[in-house]
This record gives C-alpha cells, sequence and structure tokens, in this order.
C-alpha cells in the first residue's frame, strides 16, 4: 500500500491526527510548502503531533514523509486539494475538533471530581462574606466569570490577576474569606505567593490545579482541573476544566428555586 492510501485509511487515529490527514489530504501542498512546525500552525495542533502521526504511518520523521510523499504524488496530484471544497471539509473538521476537545475535557475533569471536597467547598461558599478568586492571563477571565456568576445571585466575589500583599495581610480581612486561586500548572509563582501568604494568616483557601502540584499542596481543599496539553487548542482543555468545575459550584451555591406553578394551578383547578 502506498504513503498515500496507508494514510488516508489510517486507523486508530486520534482526532487530532485525523484532522491533519484530512488537512492534508484536500491541500497535499501544504506538506512541501511547510516545516512541522508551520503545518502545525495551519491545522491548529503541535509539532510533535504531526511527527507521532509520521511515526504511526511508519515513517522516521516528517522529512522522511514530505521525501516519500513527494515520490508517489505528481505534481497535479499535489495541487488537486487547492479548492473551496477543501476549505469547507478543514472548517467541519474544525466543528468537529472544538466538540471533541469540550467532550474529552468535560469527561475527564468530571472523573477527577471528589463530591466530598466539592460539598465542603460550597458550604463554605455560603458561608463567606467575600469570595476572592485568583488567576493571571487566560485564567484571570476565567476567575472574572466565575465571580460574575456569584455576584448575580447576591454573593460578594471579586476577581484578581495579582497578590496585593497588603489586603492579603490586612486583619481586617474578614476571616470568612474565602480564596480560590487557578493555576493549571500549580506553578506559577504569583499563585504560589498569594498561597502561602494566606496560607500564614489561616484563610480560607481552594486550589483549582493538576494533581499532585505545590499549589495543590499550599490550600485547604484542591479541585483538580485536566492537564493542558501540547498544541495550539492545548489551552482549551484546562480552560473548560476550570470552567466545569465552578460551574458546579455555582449550581451548588444557588438558592434553592420554590416551583409555585404547580400550586397555582392547582388552585386554579379546585375552583
Amino acid at each position: 500500500m502506498t504513503l498515500w492510501k496507508n494514510m488516508k485509511y489510517a486507523q486508530h487515529l486520534t482526532v487530532q491526527e485525523q484532522h491533519i490527514v484530512d488537512y492534508i489530504v484536500q491541500q497535499p501542498q501544504a506538506v512541501f510548502d511547510n516545516n512541522a512546525q508551520q503545518l502545525a500552525r495551519l491545522t491548529l495542533t503541535s509539532a510533535s503531533t504531526i511527527v507521532r502521526l509520521c511515526k504511526k504511518l511508519g515513517l522516521k520523521g516528517y522529512p522522511d514523509f514530505q521525501l516519500k510523499l513527494a515520490l508517489e504524488l505528481t505534481p497535479e496530484q499535489r495541487q488537486s486539494g487547492n479548492s473551496t471544497a477543501g476549505e469547507k471539509l478543514t472548517v467541519e473538521r474544525h466543528i468537529q475538533t472544538i466538540a471533541s476537545v469540550y467532550d474529552e475535557a468535560l469527561v475527564e475533569t468530571q472523573r477527577l471530581c471528589a463530591p466530598v471536597v466539592l460539598e465542603q467547598v460550597i458550604q463554605w461558599i455560603r458561608e463567606a462574606r467575600r469570595i476572592d478568586v485568583y488567576g493571571s492571563e487566560s485564567n484571570y477571565y476565567t476567575a472574572e466569570l466565575a465571580c460574575a456568576r456569584w455576584n448575580e445571585i447576591g454573593l460578594t466575589a471579586i476577581a484578581q490577576n495579582n497578590a496585593n500583599h497588603h489586603y492579603l495581610s490586612s486583619s481586617q480581612m474578614e476571616q470568612s474569606t474565602l480564596s480560590f486561586i487557578i493555576s493549571h500548572t500549580g506553578r506559577n509563582p504569583s499563585m504560589l505567593d498569594i498561597a502561602r501568604t494566606l496560607k500564614s494568616n489561616n484563610r480560607r483557601t481552594v486550589a483549582l490545579t493538576v494533581e499532585d502540584s505545590p499549589l495543590a499542596e499550599l490550600c485547604d481543599y484542591a479541585l483538580f482541573t485536566y492537564p493542558q496539553r501540547a498544541g495550539m487548542l492545548g489551552k482549551m482543555y484546562s480552560m473548560m476544566s476550570a470552567q466545569y468545575v465552578f460551574d458546579i459550584l455555582y449550581a451548588g451555591t444557588l438558592p434553592e428555586i420554590v416551583d409555585t406553578h404547580g400550586e397555582d394551578d392547582t388552585a386554579t383547578s379546585s375552583h
């Protein structure tokens, strides 16, 4: 079987690897116009994923893949995939790829959830007069969204992107203040600094981080998120994971909704 057919009909590929194959089938010239890193950017994957695909196809690496494919395809075949149909298929594959990222992140985070820990954290949220959520870069936007939702139901929640040591060490800081600290690696220096300061002042802290991280060790409780993966879409896994955890906490702190609709229906029907 030729390399081209082997690639088109390869089995047991990951979603990202299949996405790369589909892209190459539609735009084979991209293999010869780009190195592994450039092709990774075009396919929203990583160079390591492309190299891994090459090895699954029985090749030594990407240069070997380029060489063997060049020997198989004529100049006309190399250009055959540059079409609007190819672009449409690429968009459709993106739709599937992003859906699979969300699905994997949520399923794996659900596996990491510890109901006993979540119940205790939810109880602390209910007792807190103030909630602080710390996160830097993309984690700060996750913190803002979490706080916005709690504020909507009457809880005081504030997103923070750095350490205010005067505030962290202040005796005026409410003892019931609950602090969430987000770090997908658990090794962010500024987040570790915040955790240490809060711990030294006996404040309640909850980490959103990966298992076996320094941040998890510093906080009272740790809610584990799915690890960030390599590639252009890598951060999406950890961001979706953290958002899922905050959504669980938000749902757990919602006030009970009394359904009076049924009572009204009953009252109406009794007349």
